[in-house]
C-alpha cells in the first residue's frame, strides 16, 4: 500500500499544491530552504495540525480571518493480495447492506404497515445483503488493485464523505451507514456471510443476517487506513531517545511510528530470528563501517537497552557503548534498517535531509541500501546532488516558493536522464549545476576560472547564484552533428520542471568559425567574444613578464618587459601560421589582435624566451596573467569585462 496522489490545501506555505503523483520506490523532494519541503513531509505522515496559509490572497488585511481549515486529499493504492491478506487477518469486519430497489420499496411499506409487509421486508433485507456480499466479493477477487481517494483534515479527522467511502470502497450503493454485516473467508477461501447459531427451546437456530451497529471508524476501509498510517515512519535530523525502553513481552509487536520501542523489537529479533538479526547487523556495517555489531541486553528493571560495538573484539563488553552515547545519525540508521529487514508488508519511510545527520559517504550508502528494498515507498527531501544521482528516483518533486506560496512540479526522470547524458558530453556533473540560480556557459576551464574574477573585480558584478561553467567540447555544441539536439536540451533546461537551473547564456571563442556560422549560432542565444579567443585579451607585456619570471627561476637574467614587447611587435609584422593565413596587408596595428591565435603566441613565447623549459598552460598561466591584470591593470581588461557584463545583462 502506498500514497499514489496528494494535494495540499491551505497548509502553511501551500495554498493549493496541485495534484502530485508519487510512485513506489524512491521519491525525491528538492527545493531551496523555506520552499516547503518540511511542510510536505509533515502532511505525508497524514497526521498534521491546522496551520492555514497566510498571504494577501487569504488575508487581504490584518483583520481578516481564515475560514477554511487545512486539509489534504490523498489517493491510496492497495494491491489485491494485500487487501485479501488484510481482510483475512481482521477479527471483525463488516460491510453495509446494499440500496436495492426492493429494499427501499418494502422498507417504506413496512414502516407504515409492519404486520402486512414484515416477510417482504425481511426478504428485501436478505436480497440487499446477498447483493452486497456478491458485489464486494467480485470487487476483491477481480480487481488487480484498489485506489481510494480520501479527504483528511487536521489531527487525522476524516471528512464524512470519505468515511462513507471507506465502508465498502464504493463497490455498490449503500443503504445505511451504521448497519454492518459480518463477513469472513471460509475454508475454501471465499468471502461469505458470517452466520450465528444458538440454541433455544426449539433447538438450533441460525441467524444468517447478524448485524451490529457500528461507527464508520470500525469499517474495513477505515481499519485499513489506520494500519497504513501506522506504517508511516518519519526520520528527521535530531537525536532520537530510543536507546532504551521497557520490555513488555507482547506476542505481536511492531516498531512504533516514532521508533520509541526500537530496543524492544530488536531484542525480540535478536532472540527469535538470529539470521535476520545478522542481516540487520551486516547492513549497519555497510552503511556505518565503524560499527561492528549491535546487541540488545536486558537490564535489571525490565528495560532493554541497545549497545553499539565499535570493535571486532565482541568478548570485551566493557568496550561497547550505549546507543544514547552515539551520534544522532546512528539511531535513525538503526530504525530505518530494522524496518527494511523485518517488514514483510509495505512501509512508507519519510527521511528529511539524510546528509544533515550522516557523513556524505554514509548517506550515499544508506540510499544504496534502500534501493535493495524496492517494495517500500520512500520520500527523501534533500539538497544533495550526490544523493539524487545515487537514488535513481522514480519521482522527483521540485518545490518553489514565491509570493508567500509554494508551487509543486513533477520532474520527468527520463528527461533528467537525457539531460545528464548531454551534461556528461559537455563535461559537467549534476553537482556542478544543482542549486545554482542560473548558468553562464563558457569555452573552457581557463575561462571558467578567469571570468568570475573579471566580473567581480572589474565590473563589480556580484555572481550570487550565478555559476560560470565550461563546456568540455564546443565542437559538440557548435559544429557537431548533434548541435541542434544539444541546443534543444538547453532550451528545455530553461522551462518547465527540471533539476537544472536555466542557462543565462553562452559566450564562446570565435576561433575557426566563419561569420556565416557565427550569425547562425547567435540566433540561439550564443554570444561570441569580439577577439578570436580569450588569450588575445591577455597580451600585456608586464603581466606576462611577471608570470614567466615567477616560474623560470633557473634563468640567469629575468625576462624583461621590453623582451615581451619586442616579441609581440615581431608578431605584428611577420606572416606565419600564427596569423591563420591572413595576408600581411590585411593586418595592421589596429586589428592585429583580431587576426592572431593568442594561445599559440603565448605558447611559442614561453618556449622561446625560456629555452624550451617552460610550457604554457592555459588553466594555470592564463589565470595568473588575469589575476595580475585584475589587481594591477584592470583597465586593460575593461573591453572584455564589458562584453561579459553585456552577456549577463541581455540574457536576464
Amino acid at each position: 500500500m502506498f500514497i499514489k496522489k496528494l494535494q495540499v490545501f491551505n497548509y502553511k506555505s501551500y495554498l493549493d499544491s496541485g495534484l502530485t503523483e508519487f510512485s513506489p520506490g524512491i521519491n525525491i523532494i528538492v527545493g531551496r530552504n523555506n520552499a516547503g519541503k518540511t511542510s510536505l513531509l509533515e502532511v505525508l505522515t497524514l497526521d498534521f495540525e491546522n496551520h492555514p496559509h497566510r498571504s494577501l490572497k487569504t488575508l487581504p488585511n490584518k483583520l481578516s480571518t481564515i475560514q477554511e481549515k487545512s486539509k489534504i486529499e490523498i489517493t491510496l493504492h492497495i494491491e489485491k493480495e494485500e487487501l485479501r491478506s488484510f481482510i483475512k487477518n481482521l477479527t471483525i469486519i463488516g460491510i453495509p447492506r446494499a440500496a436495492t430497489k426492493n429494499y427501499y420499496l418494502f422498507a417504506d411499506k413496512y414502516k407504515d404497515y409492519p404486520d402486512d409487509y414484515q416477510n417482504q421486508y425481511m426478504s428485501a433485507i436478505e436480497e440487499s445483503v446477498r447483493y452486497a456480499i456478491k458485489e464486494f466479493k467480485d470487487f476483491v477477487e477481480n480487481q488487480d488493485f484498489l485506489q481510494t481517494n480520501l479527504s483528511l483534515q487536521p489531527n487525522m479527522k476524516m471528512e464524512n464523505k470519505s468515511l462513507i467511502k471507506l465502508l465498502n470502497f464504493e463497490t455498490y450503493k449503500q443503504a445505511f451507514q451504521k448497519v454492518f454485516y459480518k463477513i469472513k473467508y471460509d475454508d475454501s477461501d471465499n468471502i461469505v456471510l458470517e452466520e450465528t447459531t444458538y440454541s433455544d427451546d426449539d433447538g438450533i437456530v441460525e441467524e444468517p443476517f447478524v448485524n451490529y451497529s457500528g461507527k464508520s471508524q470500525e469499517s474495513i476501509g477505515y481499519k485499513l487506513f489506520e494500519k497504513f498510517q501506522n506504517r508511516i515512519y518519519r526520520f528527521q535530523a535530531e537525536r532520537l531517545n530510543i536507546g532504551i525502553c521497557k520490555y513488555e513481552n507482547k506476542a505481536d509487536i511492531n516498531l512504533k511510528s516514532n521508533a520509541s520501542n526500537l530496543a524492544e523489537v530488536l531484542f525480540i529479533l535478536q532472540g527469535k530470528i538470529p539470521g535476520m538479526f545478522a542481516q540487520f547487523n551486516k547492513l549497519i556495517s555497510d552503511v556505518l563501517p565503524e560499527i561492528k555489531w549491535i546487541s540488545v541486553v536486558m537490564r535489571d528493571d525490565t528495560n532493554v537497552e541497545i549497545l553499539v560495538w565499535n570493535t571486532d573484539n565482541l568478548h570485551r563488553n566493557d568496550l561497547s557503548l550505549p546507543l544514547s552515547s552515539c551520534g544522532s545519525g546512528v539511531s535513525q540508521v538503526l530504525a530505518i534498517l530494522y524496518i527494511l529487514v523485518s517488514s514483510e508488508e509495505h512501509r512508507t519511510l519519510i527521511i528529511d535531509e539524510p546528509q544533515s545527520f550522516l557523513h556524505p559517504g554514509a548517506a550515499k550508502k544508506l540510499i544504496e541500501t534502500l534501493k535493495q528494498f524496492p517494495q517500500h515507498q520512500y520520500f527523501i527531501a534533500t539538497h544533495s546532488p550526490e544523493i539524487i544521482a545515487s537514488a535513481n528516483p522514480s519521482t522527483i518533486i521540485k518545490l518553489q516558493y514565491q509570493d508567500c506560496e509554494t508551487t509543486v512540479s513533477v520532474i520527468n526522470t527520463k528527461e533528467i536522464e537525457s539531460q545528464n547524458e548531454i551534461l556528461a558530453e559537455l563535461g559537467v556533473r549534476l553537482s556542478d549545476v544543482f542549486g545554482a540560480d542560473s548558468i553562464l556557459w563558457v569555452e573552457g576551464q581557463a575561462e571558467e576560472k578567469c571570468f568570475p574574477l573579471i566580473l567581480e573585480k572589474v565590473t563589480r558584478i556580484t555572481l550570487m547564484g550565478i555559476k560560470i561553467l565550461s563546456v568540455n567540447s564546443t565542437d559538440a555544441l557548435l559544429d557537431g552533428k548533434r548541435s541542434d539536439l544539444v541546443f534543444d536540451i538547453y532550451k528545455k533546461l530553461t522551462t518547465g520542471a527540471t533539476l537544472f537551473p536555466p542557462a543565462i547564456g553562452f559566450i564562446f571563442d570565435r576561433e575557426s568559425k566563419t561569420e556565416t556560422k557565427i550569425k547562425e549560432i547567435e540566433k540561439k542565444n550564443v554570444t561570441f567574444l569580439r577577439l578570436p579567443m580569450y588569450e588575445n585579451y591577455l597580451l600585456y607585456p608586464e603581466a606576462i613578464s611577471v608570470v614567466i619570471n615567477e616560474e623560470s627561476t633557473w634563468l640567469e637574467t629575468p625576462i624583461s618587459i621590453t623582451q615581451i614587447q619586442e616579441y609581440l611587435d615581431k608578431i605584428k609584422q611577420e606572416k606565419s601560421h600564427r596569423l591563420q593565413g591572413v595576408k600581411r596587408e590585411e593586418v595592421s596595428d589596429n586589428n592585429w589582435l583580431s587576426k592572431i591565435h593568442g594561445a599559440n603566441i603565448l605558447e611559442s613565447m614561453f618556449k622561446e624566451l625560456c629555452d624550451n623549459k617552460l610550457e604554457f598552460r592555459k588553466t594555470t598561466h592564463s589565470y595568473k596573467i588575469t589575476k595580475w591584470l585584475v589587481e594591477n591593470k584592470s583597465d586593460f581588461l575593461s573591453e572584455l569585462a564589458a562584453e561579459l557584463g553585456n552577456t549577463l545583462h541581455k540574457s536576464q
